[in-house]
C-alpha cells in the first residue's frame, strides 16, 4: 500500500533536483522513498546538515573528499559488475 506525500518548497530547488534525479536515472518518487528508507535505517537523517561538509574537521582536503568518491565509485562499479548491486525500487525489503 501507499501513501502519498505533498510538500512546499522552492520551484527553482525542486526544478534543479529533479535535473539531479533524472541524471541519476531516478524518478522524484523513488528519490524521495530513497532518502525516507535512509531515515529509517540510520534512525536519523543520512547526513549532517550544513552548507558545506567542513572537511577540515575530519583533516581532509577537498583532494582526499576527491579520491575517496573515485574510490567508492569504483567500488560501486565492481559490485554492479559481479552482480551484486540492486536497483532500489522504492520499497523497503521484508
Amino acid at each position: 500500500m501507499t501513501k502519498q506525500l505533498t510538500a512546499r518548497m522552492d520551484r527553482k530547488l525542486k526544478a534543479e533536483a529533479e535535473s539531479v534525479f533524472s541524471e541519476l536515472g531516478l524518478t522524484p518518487t523513488v528519490a524521495v522513498s530513497m532518502f525516507y528508507a535512509q531515515v529509517v535505517k540510520v534512525r536519523g537523517l543520512p547526513f549532517r546538515p550544513s552548507e558545506f561538509p567542513a572537511l577540515e574537521e575530519y583533516g581532509a582536503t577537498l583532494a582526499d573528499a576527491d579520491a575517496a568518491e573515485a574510490d567508492a565509485l569504483a567500488e560501486i562499479a565492481a559490485e554492479r559488475k559481479a552482480g551484486r548491486v540492486v536497483r532500489f525500487t522504492g520499497k523497503l525489503p521484508r
